[in-house]
């Protein structure tokens, strides 16, 4: 997510937004950091700054590439507040089917008190079916200072073959 973050189309409640945004833009914004600080002091691995548009209940979504989901699959990110930032919003991992269905498939609701969380979430319930993944960040109540990190966000698929099926055709073993 974080090296494809301008093939996601980011919108706010005033449309689509530039990428990679701009800071201290009221509309909203995202930018892609090396080595985010996170809220407990520490450097994150490359992620994502998104924030919100600065109104009440202001949002940010980024809608990326369509992606089929395989068995096993999971998501995986380290998400916090932007150290210093004072804020208080909810991140949650969205996706969009082909026929057009915004689904919200897990939600983390966050505020600035120096802890951050890993996220590992299995993608198994949607193996098979393609999707458009959406990272949104809800701010609760006045989106002032909500600055959200996303550190490292990912799919990972499982490792190995997949399993071999036994042939039980005429002459082989």
């Amino acid at each position: 997510f974080t090296s494809n973050v301008c093939s996601a189309e980011w919108r706010s409640s005033v449309g689509v937004l530039p990428c990679p945004g701009v800071e201290g833009s009221s509309s909203g914004f995202v930018i892609k950091q090396d080595a985010p600080k996170m809220e407990d002091g520490s450097a994150g691995a490359p992620g994502l700054l998104a924030v919100p548009q600065n109104r009440y209940n202001g949002y940010i979504q980024g809608f990326y590439p369509t992606f089929t989901v395989r068995p096993g699959d999971k998501f995986q990110a380290t998400v916090g507040c932007e150290q210093g930032a004072a804020c208080y919003l909810t991140y949650r991992l969205d996706y969009v089917t082909a026929a057009g269905y915004l689904g919200t498939f897990w939600t983390w609701r966050e505020q600035n008190e120096g802890k951050i969380y890993n996220a590992d979430i299995d993608l198994t319930p949607l193996a098979g079916r393609s999707v458009r993944f959406v990272l949104t960040i809800l701010a609760a109540g006045y989106a002032t200072n909500d600055r959200a990190i996303w550190g490292s966000p990912r799919i990972t698929r499982a490792g190995g073959a997949p399993p071999q099926r036994k042939c039980h055709c005429a002459g082989a073993g």
